[in-house]
């Protein structure tokens, strides 16, 4: 399963359809070209920043900034 968010999943979170949303949002286990971590998605359209902060940065906030979807928030 994919676990990044498509713009079907836009669309249907949109419309308020999207029951599986559990799947996508929050801190999911995951490997990437051979290496293991953590992907990571919030629904935030109103927040000015968002960070991935922890043990693994020394609790950085500007370390791990997410990016913003602008269609999505």
């Amino acid at each position: 399963m994919e676990r990044r968010l498509t713009q079907s999943d836009d669309y249907l979170f949109g419309l308020g359809r999207h029951y599986e949303i559990y799947e996508k949002l929050g801190a999911h286990p995951t490997t990437e070209n051979g290496e293991s971590g953590v992907y990571f998605a919030v629904w935030a359209p109103h927040a000015q920043s968002v960070s991935v902060v922890g043990n693994f940065n020394e609790w950085a906030p500007k370390q791990h900034l997410m990016s913003r979807r602008e269609d999505s928030g």
